[in-house]
């Protein structure tokens, strides 16, 4: 992974900043509503939605992983120094975690501008339900309703 300068972060910084500003401009009526409380959520969906692939370059430039461990499902991710810019996109994903009222997580898909390939980040509450553990409660709910309507057609 690239080594950054503090110029080039910075130029990355206001890069950024001048994408979420220009959007948040341009959609200012929409969010704004005058006379009422402004529409905050959906300001931070845009600025989130306006950062698209810079958002990933960003990431990985200001990433400095050491070690990916997995471990009983479980991913461990090593970073060999503090990444502002990590806290501020996780800070952002609870953000919108929180502000669509969200059972337990949320996802924002990423493509690497460079290679095309897509990513999902998925940010979830520690105390909550998992999405496994939603797919698992739905599937159980299925085989119930499916039991339930056999029941029905032959009794």
């Amino acid at each position: 992974m690239s080594d950054l300068t503090d110029e080039q972060r910075e130029a990355r910084r206001t890069r950024a900043r001048n994408l979420i500003e220009q959007r948040l401009t341009e959609t200012w009526p929409a969010w704004r509503r005058p006379g009422r409380k402004p529409n905050l959520t959906l300001a931070a969906d845009i600025a989130l939605d306006s950062l698209g692939d810079l958002a990933a370059e960003i990431l990985v430039d200001g990433t400095m992983m050491r070690a990916l461990t997995i471990k009983n499902g479980v991913a461990t991710l090593e970073l060999s120094e503090a990444t502002e810019m990590v806290r501020i996109f996780a800070a952002g994903m609870r953000g919108v975690l929180d502000g669509h009222d969200a059972s337990n997580y949320v996802e924002m898909e990423m493509t690497d501008g460079a290679t095309g390939q897509g990513y999902t980040v998925t940010i979830q509450r520690r105390d909550g339900t998992t999405p496994h553990q939603f797919r698992q409660q739905a599937e159980a709910r299925v085989a119930e309703l499916e039991a339930q309507l056999q029941e029905a057609r032959h009794g």
